[in-house]
C-alpha cells in the first residue's frame, strides 16, 4: 500500500509539473502574440533622463516587437525615441532582440551602449500595456504604451540603412507620405548600431 502510495504521488507530482510549465509556456505566447499585434507608443518615466539626461514630457518611445512564425516567444524588434515637438530632427533608433520567458520580457539592443531593459511587473492587453522597467539603473522606471498603428517606421529605418549602408552621404528622396524629412534631419551620431539626432545625439 506504501508503495502504491508513493507511486501515486509522484505520478500526481510530475503532473503537477507539467502542467505549471505548459501553463507557463502558454502564457508567454499569449503575451507574445499580444505584443506583435501592434506598435506600442507612450512615456517612459524617468527613462530619458538615463539615457540621454534629458527632462520634461515632450519625449516619446513607440517600440515594435516583431516574430518568425506563430506560437514564437522571441524575435526582433525596434525603438525610436523621440521630442514629440521635433520628432524626425530630435530622436534615436535601435534594433534589438527580444524575448519572454517564464512573464519576464528581456530586450537586448544591437547598440551595447544602450542598456538591456528587463520587464517584470506589468499588465499586458490587445490595447494597453503598462508597468515598470528595470534598464540597469537602480531604479524601476513607469512605463505606460498604447496599441498604435505608427505609420513612421519606414522613415526611421531608412535614416537608420542610409546611415548603414550608403558609401558616403545622405542621398535618398523620400516620398510626400513620408512627411518633410531634410538632410538636416538626419542622425548626427552613431553608437554601434544605433543612429541619434538632435537632443538624443548630445
Amino acid at each position: 500500500m506504501k508503495k502504491m502510495y508513493t507511486y501515486l504521488m509522484m505520478v500526481l507530482m510530475l503532473s503537477m509539473a507539467t502542467t505549471t510549465f505548459t501553463s507557463c509556456e502558454t502564457e508567454d505566447q499569449y503575451e507574445a502574440d499580444v505584443l506583435i499585434a501592434g506598435d506600442w507608443q507612450g512615456y517612459l518615466g524617468a527613462y530619458y533622463y538615463d539615457r540621454w539626461g534629458l527632462t520634461g514630457n515632450t519625449y516619446e518611445t513607440v517600440i515594435r516587437f516583431c516574430a518568425n512564425g506563430n506560437g514564437v516567444t522571441s524575435g526582433r524588434g525596434y525603438e525610436v525615441d523621440y521630442d514629440t515637438r521635433s520628432p524626425f530632427n530630435d530622436y534615436a533608433y535601435c534594433e534589438f532582440s527580444w524575448s519572454i520567458v517564464n512573464g519576464v520580457i528581456t530586450l537586448l539592443y544591437d547598440d551595447s551602449m544602450w542598456y538591456p531593459v528587463y520587464i517584470t511587473n506589468y499588465s499586458l492587453y490587445r490595447d494597453y500595456f503598462a508597468g515598470y522597467i528595470n534598464d540597469g539603473t537602480r531604479r524601476d522606471i513607469r512605463f505606460k504604451l498604447e496599441n498604435v498603428n505608427f505609420g513612421y517606421w519606414d522613415t526611421y529605418r531608412s535614416y537608420y540603412d542610409d546611415y548603414y549602408y550608403d558609401d558616403y552621404y545622405y542621398s535618398r528622396t523620400r516620398s510626400a507620405d513620408s512627411t518633410n524629412v531634410t538632410a538636416d534631419s538626419i542622425a548626427a551620431v552613431s553608437k554601434g548600431k544605433s543612429i541619434a539626432s538632435g537632443a538624443f545625439a548630445k
